[in-house]
């Protein structure tokens, strides 16, 4: 049986809520769900999951004054590895947020988060997609020369790069921005999530 492995979830971002978005892709498939936390992850990474989805920060702790991280630089390396030897790997939303930017995992998803405003209403778009919703509008970093962009966004704070692929070595990587909070509620953008977990099993 196939194997997805998930880490959603931390500080600022409910993790039931990305979580239950993840079974709804997953619903009716041969799958067995491995939902992780920072304490597990490693040993389940290392198992080599047929995809793995990675919705959380960097930070475990991001509104004290002595920051702490939970991704080290074995996990950095294997997570490299996993995807550099066939893994399948979904960068959402936060997984995007407060890892180093010149480190091995910023280099493999090739982006990162910059900043948000205030959450407003956001339009993304892409081939024959397009859905909007009140969200918060992830303004990223993207390499764009080295990757695929096929989401875009908009909204009254401008304009934005809201998805994009590559393969790396012998697997894939997917990065997606939305969404918060509402937007995980919106068929639409349930839907198209679970096209792009097809397209990856």
């Amino acid at each position: 049986m196939r194997k997805v492995l998930t880490l959603l979830g931390d500080f600022y971002h409910d993790h039931d809520k990305f979580l239950e978005v993840v079974k709804y892709a997953l619903k009716d498939k041969e799958i067995e769900l491995l939902d992780s936390s920072i304490d597990n992850f490693h040993e389940y990474l290392v198992k080599k999951p047929d995809l793995l989805i990675l919705g959380r920060e960097n930070k475990i702790n991001p509104q004290e004054d002595n920051v702490l991280v939970w991704m080290s630089e074995d996990i950095e390396k294997d997570l490299v590895e996993y995807v550099k030897n066939g893994g399948k790997l979904i960068v959402w939303h936060s997984g995007l947020a407060s890892y180093n930017v010149d480190g091995p995992y910023v280099s493999l998803i090739r982006g990162y988060f910059k900043h948000h405003p205030e959450p407003k209403l956001v339009t993304y778009y892409g081939n024959n997609i397009e859905f909007s919703f009140i969200d918060e509008h992830y303004f990223v970093h993207c390499d764009e020369k080295n990757t695929n962009v096929f989401l875009r966004s908009r909204s009254e704070y401008g304009d934005s790069i809201a998805g994009w692929t590559h393969n790396f070595g012998k697997g894939r990587v997917i990065c997606l921005t939305p969404a918060h909070d509402i937007g995980l509620k919106d068929k639409k953008f349930r839907d198209y999530f679970k096209s792009l977990i097809e397209n990856m099993i």
